[in-house]
């Protein structure tokens, strides 16, 4: 019975091709959308778990962990390190005591823009370089540290992660190194320095310069604030929700959880996708198998004359289906393979492939074949033999 399944698949080149590709597509749907979606979550989870800073202070309403327009005062941080106290400006201010337990305070500014790669968006940071050092690991690779943006010649320089580096191109078509010019906020910058590990946007200016782009006055997006031993982040923002109401106050241990909140419409848009896959495999099974039933009548007639069963006809079938979708599942994973390596090699997309989306890949592949292949199958083997041998 394998001969004739494979005879049968040889017989009819370009629709057993057509087939193999239709359940392909499907593959290739779960597996790109799926490993973009996981690939991308993962590595902004990953940038923002590598900031040392244990608490996140940022601005009241619904703020974005990602990007933020410059809406919370600067001053903050300065007030979390060294108290408040009346002033002549203000003499109505209430005193307020630093924060105790508090070993540094950055402010950060965060911006989205179009990604240089012309795909998706990629997020800029504006920082004061020194702060920023105390509340996070960022260690210099390359270069230099970056300026504070008031120092004549340091207004228009940017530091990049290692992986920017790699995966883009200065303004003149070469890799991006130090001394390149690359564009952020619609003006060029020139590169000072390549940091590590990734965190937060993979491109940093001086927040003085954001500032003065965006006309965000002394403002920032959040504050990084770094506790003198992690065990007080617990003490520290009930002090600051104390001090300072109305403001968002999250503990950096928190921020996995919060993203994987984030998680549901993206989850829903996954199951869409599988879905879709199935009944993209189902159907393309379907049409082929019922015209190739059709074409075959006279030969089913004849098997069934020689005594074939309903049963063996109908495991001809769903065997010659389930063949024609393994081959889909194969082509499938090979173009999503040699995705994956074009997606990521021009662009700074990351696409994640985990054994159990592939599993899940394939079985949706095959099923959609198998399921496809029924009904064909059942009217193959329903037809009655001398009309079978008679059609023309």
């Amino acid at each position: 019975m394998d001969s004739l399944i494979v005879a049968n698949l040889r017989q009819r080149p370009l629709r057993t091709a057509i087939s193999v590709f239709g359940v392909a597509i499907g593959v290739i749907l779960v597996v790109l959308f799926v490993g973009l979606a996981r690939g991308m979550m993962h590595d902004a989870v990953e940038r923002q778990s590598n900031v040392e800073a244990e608490i996140r202070f940022l601005p009241a309403g619904n703020p974005s962990l990602t990007s933020t327009p410059l809406m919370l005062p600067a001053g903050y941080a300065r007030a979390i390190l060294q108290g408040v106290e009346p002033t002549a400006e203000n003499p109505d201010l209430i005193p307020k005591p630093p924060v105790a337990g508090v070993s540094a305070v950055s402010p950060v500014g965060s911006w989205m823009q179009s990604s240089a790669g012309g795909i998706g968006f990629e997020v800029v940071d504006g920082i004061e370089y020194d702060s920023f050092i105390r509340t996070t690991q960022l260690k210099m690779v390359s270069g230099r540290g970056l300026g504070d943006g008031l120092t004549p010649g340091t207004e228009h320089e940017a530091i990049v992660d290692r992986f920017y580096s790699e995966h883009n191109r200065s303004r003149d078509g070469e890799p991006v190194r130090v001394g390149s010019k690359i564009e952020a906020l619609g003006h060029e910058f020139t590169v000072a320095g390549i940091y590590e590990p990734p965190m937060l946007g993979r491109v940093k200016i001086p927040l003085h310069t954001m500032q003065e782009l965006l006309g965000g006055a002394n403002n920032c997006s959040f504050l990084l604030v770094k506790c003198e031993r992690q065990e007080l982040a617990g003490q520290v923002i009930d002090t600051l929700k104390g001090y300072y109401p109305g403001n968002y106050v999250v503990n950096a241990a928190d921020i996995p959880a919060l993203y994987s909140q984030g998680l549901t419409s993206v989850e829903i848009f996954l199951q869409v996708v599988m879905g879709l896959a199935l009944v993209i495999s189902t159907l393309v099974i379907l049409l082929a198998m019922y015209t190739t039933i059709t074409e075959r009548t006279r030969e089913i007639g004849i098997l069934k004359s020689l005594g074939a069963s309903k049963g063996f006809i109908v495991m001809t079938i769903e065997k010659e289906a389930a063949l024609i979708s393994l081959l889909g599942v194969a082509f499938g994973f090979l173009v999503s393979l040699g995705g994956k390596y074009g997606i990521e090699s021009n662009t700074r997309l990351m696409i994640e492939l985990k054994p159990f989306w592939l599993l899940a890949a394939a079985a949706i592949g095959v099923l959609g074949g198998v399921l496809g292949a029924l009904y064909p199958a059942i009217r193959a083997a329903s037809l009655d033999p001398v009309e079978a041998i008679s059609y023309d």
